[in-house]
């Protein structure tokens, strides 16, 4: 690969490994705990991942093909949280649709 190749450009959407990965795994599931920590809202926890992409945009867009468990059930679950740090408030929104279900359930933090 060129460094041309290598480099990330805004808007494009790559496949993460390595540290990346693990960074946007701790994302999701810093995500995922803080929403169950509100009480009226579901409690999801990932049972097994199976791909993460990001997508540098006015933040980072993170997407996430995993497996959930929501009320000792797991689905297919696709979520999708975009990250803006620099806000004070609400700078991350999170949105899972989980196959079998019509409904989005998102969320602003």
């Amino acid at each position: 690969m060129t460094e041309e190749t290598e480099r990330s450009y805004g808007g494009i959407s790559k496949e993460l490994q390595g540290d990346d990965l693990r960074y946007a795994l701790d994302i999701l599931n810093a995500s995922l705990a803080k929403v169950s920590g509100m009480s009226d809202k579901p409690s999801f926890q990932v049972v097994k991942v199976k791909s993460v992409t990001s997508q540098v945009v006015a933040g980072m867009i993170y997407r996430y093909k995993v497996q959930l468990t929501q009320d000792d059930a797991i689905k297919e679950s696709y979520v999708k949280i975009w990250s803006r740090p620099w806000l004070p408030e609400n700078g991350t929104n999170m949105e899972i649709k989980q196959e079998g279900d019509d409904n989005v359930f998102e969320i602003t933090f």
